[in-house]
């Protein structure tokens, strides 16, 4: 049975408090973002009283794979995309994003997956992409699991441009044509070889019943994920943050994650955790301990207080200490007897974005 807890604006409740510590003293947390992490940047989600779908702003079928196939369909999708993009080039990260930053920073964050095509996580600063197969490189931090608004493609051949250079094509309701295509028919015509058809571009983002052109990709990021190696834990905390939770892939990935953190020893009482204004299905009964009622912005203020509480003890532990022991901090104003404490130590400040977040001194 889930567990509703309401989310208040200004306190938080002795749940709410278990549940923020549970993430907080995590040592691998799996977050599972969607849409509505991003709805208080001015990016629309698409299932809310105020979605997309439900207002008709944009109809399911633009989202299917066969979009680029019809032509009136296909000027329809181009347009809206234009549109979310430069909403999405325009949004700053919300509290939540910051919140995904600080735990980055913190340490104990795992993974963070995200269904967004926005790419607001990585401009909070989380290192973001898709994990390369067989790769001795670390993977990104957060993974997009449907595309984002960054790049076309071309259906043809593998050439890829930066998306802003095209948007003034899409809003005018038309795919760009392929410029490596081009060149290729151009050397054609000037041999005098019978012509062919160019490709064109199309945003890479994933429709749906789209089979995901990197799945088997992140199918193994997910698996050596949930499986733990010897670099690495099990996951031990799941939190699933704005989703409606539709998608099969998410859906499967859930459960996967879900039944490992129940399977590890923790001294959590909530180890996997729905955070949503509304509540998740029946069919989640057996899957989330805790339900989080509420606004995701004010958890994720309640998170970066909790975390802040967390320093200003540290803080003072340091100042009473003769040790020069590293510190992550995420505090307003830095209190003057610190800094009056760290002009007499080797620190470095790092130069960040986000004007009190100071990852490390």
């Amino acid at each position: 049975m889930v567990v509703q807890i309401p989310l208040k604006y200004k306190t938080s409740s002795g749940a709410i408090s278990a549940v923020i510590s549970s993430i907080l003293e995590a040592r691998n947390l799996i977050i599972i973002c969607g849409a509505g992490v991003s709805v208080s940047a001015g990016i629309p989600d698409f299932r809310s009283s105020q979605g997309l779908f439900t207002t008709g702003a944009l109809s399911k079928d633009l989202l299917d794979a066969n979009v680029w196939k019809t032509t009136t369909k296909a000027s329809s999708l181009c347009k809206t995309l234009a549109q979310m993009h430069q909403k999405c080039s325009q949004a700053s990260p919300t509290p939540f994003h910051l919140a995904l930053k600080m735990l980055d920073e913190k340490g104990g964050l795992l993974r963070v997956y995200t269904q967004n095509i926005d790419l607001l996580e990585s401009k909070a600063g989380l290192s973001f992409g898709i994990p390369q197969m067989h790769s001795l490189q670390e993977m990104p931090r957060c993974i997009p699991l449907h595309g984002t608004l960054e790049t076309l493609a071309c259906i043809k051949c593998c050439y890829q441009s930066p998306l802003h250079l095209h948007v003034s094509t899409l809003a005018t309701g038309c795919l760009p044509l392929c410029p490596a295509c081009e060149q290729i028919e151009h050397e054609r015509r000037m041999s005098h070889k019978r012509p062919r058809a160019s490709g064109t571009l199309i945003p890479t983002i994933v429709l749906y019943g789209q089979t995901h052109p990197a799945g088997d990709n992140l199918a193994q990021a997910i698996l050596s994920d949930a499986d733990g190696d010897y670099t690495k834990a099990k996951p031990d905390v799941l939190l699933v943050a704005g989703t409606s939770l539709k998608i099969p892939g998410v859906i499967a990935a859930v459960h996967k994650f879900a039944q490992v953190v129940h399977s590890q020893e923790s001294r959590s009482e909530y180890r996997s955790i729905y955070l949503d204004k509304k509540p998740p299905s029946s069919k989640w009964d057996d899957v989330f301990d805790a339900w989080v009622s509420g606004d995701l912005q004010i958890f994720a203020q309640h998170l970066i207080r909790s975390f802040s509480h967390q320093f200003d003890k540290s803080i003072d532990d340091a100042i009473h200490s003769k040790d020069s022991t590293t510190i992550s901090i995420l505090v307003q104003d830095l209190p003057s007897e610190a800094m009056s404490f760290l002009k007499d130590k080797k620190h470095v400040l790092l130069d960040i974005e986000h004007p009190f977040y100071i990852p490390e001194i």
